[in-house]
């Protein structure tokens, strides 16, 4: 029987296949773009992966985009407000190269306390409803302040459920109904093949990776 990835893209380079690849690619583009880790202080920053979480009623692709950020290895307690700012410049990377695909969600990953973007020991994520993405990125004066305050009014402390303002990261490659798509960034980003199967691994997982 055909994997979920294959019944829903077929090769991919068909009318009727998204080519979630390219997305991810321009994605990640756009963060290094954005985001120089230099500048920033913290180690690396990638769009590691888009996962395949399920079908839609016209047989699309549901997908949750991820970017990680790893904020360093001597990083026990990431300052909150940072990681707001982080993940706001993610969203605007991430929604436009997503633009036109089904996206349940958008995962924005942060490895500390370890080494890289796989190696960390623990890692924590925002997840962003397509909504508040839009927001973020095409509402006038919609800042990094007001989308946070926008989260946290909206999260319901449900951690599977976006919006999540703060959680434990979800692997979605342990997930049978779910498939990780990878395309170059994760090469870009100095992932090993394994390791970028793992692009949505948790804190308890991403040590294993």
């Amino acid at each position: 029987m055909p994997s979920l990835l294959e019944r829903l893209l077929g090769d991919g380079s068909t009318e009727e296949g998204v080519d979630l690849e390219r997305r991810e690619d321009d994605a990640h583009e756009a963060l290094q773009n954005r985001i120089t880790p230099e500048t920033y202080g913290i180690d690396d920053c990638a769009v590691t992966g888009v996962a395949v979480v399920n079908e839609g009623p016209d047989e699309e692709p549901i997908t949750v985009p991820i970017a990680r950020f790893s904020l360093g290895e001597d990083v026990e307690s990431p300052d909150y407000d940072f990681v707001w700012e982080l993940a706001s410049e993610a969203i605007r990377a991430m929604q436009p190269a997503f633009e036109g695909v089904f996206v349940r969600h958008y995962d924005v990953q942060f490895t500390f306390d370890g080494d890289g973007l796989f190696e960390a020991e623990e890692c924590r994520r925002i997840a962003v409803t397509p909504a508040l993405a839009d927001r973020l990125v095409t509402e006038t004066g919609f800042g990094v302040a007001d989308f946070k305050s926008a989260m946290l009014e909206a999260d319901d402390i449900d951690d599977q459920i976006a919006p999540v303002a703060w959680s434990e990261c979800v692997d979605y490659s342990r997930n049978d109904d779910a498939a990780v798509v990878t395309g170059s960034a994760a090469a870009m980003a100095g992932a090993s093949a394994a390791g970028a199967s793992c692009a949505g691994a948790g804190a308890g997982g991403a040590g294993g990776c």
